[in-house]
């Protein structure tokens, strides 16, 4: 399997969608593996002017390594933006998404006015079992020019 790619083929503008993808261990059934340490991009933002309104996380399996891990998940402007590591638990499972809270970065959302990577960064040491699910909600063909009309 492979990262998400957003928005789908035939999606309309203007329009929320909600769509899901997995990452974990590679011994796990999950679309992107975390084989080792570092980056791995698990959504694709393919077009520009794309909002994401959130990212949720899900643990299904607990993440565990051989040593001390810190996963966080992010994009290129700022690699914690979603998920902090102190906000990202990966040691329970989750019964339901989890909403990263107000304190990071994009927890207004963001708007992509370029093409752009969500990634997961696991840092400390390679997963050795687990797997996560993330709920993307985001529209497409949103304006960059949020500033409001006005009428003589």
């Amino acid at each position: 399997m492979s990262a998400l790619d957003i928005p789908g083929i035939g999606e309309r503008t203007g329009d929320r969608y909600i769509r899901t993808v997995s990452f974990g261990f590679t011994g796990e059934t999950v679309d992107v593996e975390i084989a080792a340490t570092g980056d791995a991009a698990v959504i694709n933002i393919n077009e520009p002017n794309v909002f994401v309104h959130s990212l949720e996380k899900q643990v299904a399996a607990v993440l565990a390594a051989a040593a001390t891990f810190q996963i966080i998940i992010g994009d290129c402007d700022d690699s914690d933006g979603y998920w902090t590591d102190t906000l990202f638990l990966s040691t329970t499972c989750d019964g339901v998404f989890a909403n990263a809270g107000t304190t990071v970065a994009y927890a207004a959302g963001k708007l992509y006015t370029t093409t752009d990577i969500i990634a997961v960064n696991n840092a400390g040491s390679a997963l050795n079992a687990g797997n996560c699910k993330l709920r993307i909600e985001y529209s497409r063909g949103v304006d960059t020019d949020l500033a409001p009309a006005t009428s003589s």
